[in-house]
């Protein structure tokens, strides 16, 4: 009964028991600093006891918001998608003394069945980083790549393009497509081509229905990395749907290229009129020759497909020829 009286006290920061205070000369009420380990009196600030020991969590944990930042300082993180339910430890060899090199060798000859796997997510989280990805991304393609490596897909394969190709497969799935080109630029070496392989195998394998990449999904993104107001990222995709009606045989992220300098130069914002053809083809992703061939095209179709909502018939004439 005292030991939990004694939890509950140290729990709130104070304390009754063996509160003698010898400067008071009297039984007082008691402070605990958690951080230095002093029981502190609160009369006259008298250090009672020095160097407590803490034996309470330093924090409270819940499973349901759990979050890739776990404050545990004992143990590994844990991961569902591995076999054994946590992560490892790599324990590195920082000298050559021949007594260093005994844990390591003993460390190595371990069996971890999740080595490989844990390596692969390690990879395929820095290549998420590195193009911005949220964390549902992430994770879905972790998963992909799991029931892949499940299935022994992963042997005698590029792993490289394989990840690379469960990142293209997981933004398509959650409806925030990349294009090959910005995932091949994150895929340690691995060519679009063995991407494109990749992730037509996987399809079949894992029986992933996943849509072709959609350019209006491509557009909000595109517009936003010029810095494009709303109002003119709503006339892109609308003159985007639009321009499915006019036969113009060019690739959809040419024509997006060329929508966007159309609305570009019809915007209220002076600083988004003021971007070039090659600002809005960098953006697309799109060489500058190909942009002015999908422009030279749509350019008799613009009373068209340019909404009338957004700019009047004779504002038309602001467009600079093809």
């Amino acid at each position: 009964m005292q030991k939990t009286k004694r939890k509950e006290d140290w729990d709130k920061g104070f304390c009754n028991d063996n509160g003698f205070c010898s400067d008071c000369k009297t039984y007082t009420d008691v402070v605990l600093d958690h951080r230095s380990g002093d029981t502190i009196c609160t009369q006259c600030g008298l250090i009672l006891e020095d160097h407590a020991v803490d034996f309470t969590a330093e924090w409270r944990n819940f499973d349901d918001q759990d979050s890739n930042n776990d404050p545990s300082r004992v143990g590994a993180r844990s991961d569902p998608l591995l076999d054994s339910g946590v992560l490892t430890v790599n324990i590195s060899n920082d000298n050559k003394k021949a007594a260093s090199c005994v844990l390591p060798r003993l460390h190595k000859t371990l069996r971890n069945p999740d080595k490989s796997l844990h390596i692969a997510f390690e990879t395929l989280g820095m290549m998420a980083d590195r193009l911005a990805l949220v964390t549902a991304i992430r994770d879905h393609a972790k998963e992909l790549y799991k029931k892949a490596d499940d299935r022994k897909f992963c042997r005698g394969r590029n792993c490289d393009a394989i990840m690379a190709a469960c990142l293209f497969l997981a933004c398509q799935e959650k409806g925030l497509p990349r294009t090959l080109k910005e995932i091949a630029m994150v895929a340690n070496g691995a060519t679009r081509k063995e991407i494109n392989r990749m992730k037509e195998l996987l399809k079949k394998i894992l029986e992933v229905d996943s849509k072709t990449t959609n350019v209006g999904d491509l557009s909000r993104r595109c517009c936003s990395m010029i810095g494009m107001a709303n109002q003119d990222m709503k006339a892109v995709l609308e003159t985007l749907n639009k321009s499915k009606e006019v036969d113009v045989r060019r690739s959809p992220k040419s024509v997006l290229a060329a929508v966007m300098y159309m609305i570009a130069q019809l915007s209220n914002d002076k600083s988004t009129r003021d971007l070039t053809l090659h600002d809005v083809s960098q953006a697309a992703d799109v060489a500058v020759a190909t942009t002015k061939k999908a422009y030279k095209d749509l350019y008799p179709y613009v009373s068209r497909i340019i909404p009338n909502w957004f700019v009047k018939l004779e504002d038309l004439k602001i467009l600079c020829l093809p």
